[in-house]
């Protein structure tokens, strides 16, 4: 929230707000951690009467990749940068602040599914890939709560929450199945009978790479949607069905610009089942069904 939030009487400022959460899936590697601290008002300063506020914010400096018997940590180095504003215990009540920085030090852990007799870094280079390749976005950090008080005219006690996230390598999940088909037929789109066409790339050769999702359908006005490797969130293979996850933009449908996906393939009714969720709204703005005719899920 632009103002903060207010909790007994003490402004805070730099709360993340739920709507600034990401996303979390099976790519998004994540720890929560508890910063606990006692910060000692300068010399220089008058006491304390009151806090007014506290500012502060969550800055990661540095990450590294480790190997560990079981997988990979990303170790997280960063700092906490806040200012205390504070009415000071003098007959004027004149306003002051202090400002603090205290390091912190935490990681992600981000197991790996090791066949047996391999070593981490002996999986890892089977995939083609070293420890410098594990992670395909920042490592990011949330403040997901504050706890501030006065102990003392000149010592303030303070615990913050942290969220840290990541993106890791696509590579690094193994394919169950793939299905690899270009499907079309009609569909009602409103009071229309149209022709959609679904391109479906999805492990081809059971290679975790180049997975992709495209729709057009022939509207007045076209409906059409791309879905590369990298928005692709979820892929869950099942006895004769594979689930497809993802999140992208859609062109040709008013008012609706992002939108969650949901793919479904599903060899028992012989059919594409495609969902997209307006994700502000949470509700279908498309649902639509085309037969697999003859596409198979094929097992890894």
């Amino acid at each position: 929230m632009a103002n903060g939030f207010l909790r007994d009487f003490v402004q805070i400022i730099g709360i993340a707000d739920p709507s600034q959460f990401p996303i979390i899936t099976e790519a998004n590697p994540n720890t929560q951690f508890a910063i606990q601290e006692r910060l000692t008002i300068p010399p220089q300063k008058p006491d304390v009467e009151q806090i007014n506020s506290l500012l502060i914010e969550a800055v990661i400096t540095s990450t590294r990749n480790i190997f560990t018997p079981i997988g990979v940590k990303v170790v997280i180095e960063g700092i906490l940068r806040q200012k205390v504003v504070y009415t000071a215990d003098v007959p004027e009540q004149s306003v002051h602040s202090a400002h603090f920085e205290h390091p912190f030090c935490s990681f992600i852990n981000i197991p790996l599914n090791v066949p047996e007799g391999l070593t981490v870094p002996a999986y890892l280079a089977s995939l083609g890939l070293s420890i410098n390749d594990i992670l395909v976005g920042p490592v990011n950090v949330l403040i997901e709560d504050v706890e501030i008080s006065l102990l003392d005219p000149r010592t303030v006690s303070k615990c913050v929450i942290l969220f840290a996230y990541t993106t890791i390598n696509p590579d690094l999940f193994p394919c169950d199945c793939s299905f690899v088909a270009d499907l079309s037929g009609d569909v009602t789109i409103g009071v229309e009978t149209v022709t959609a066409t679904l391109g479906v790339s999805i492990c081809e050769g059971c290679t975790p790479t180049g997975n992709g999702i495209n729709l057009n359908i022939e509207t007045l006005v076209p409906i059409t949607l791309s879905i590369g490797e990298d928005q692709i969130t979820n892929i869950i293979c099942g006895d004769g069905t594979l689930v497809v996850e993802a999140l992208g933009n859609v062109i040709g449908i008013p008012g609706v610009d992002a939108v969650g996906v949901t793919l479904t393939i599903d060899e028992g009714t012989n059919t594409a089942n495609l969902i997209l969720v307006d994700p502000i709204t949470n509700t279908e703005v498309l649902n639509i069904s085309l037969p697999l005719n003859g596409a198979i899920i094929e097992d890894c």
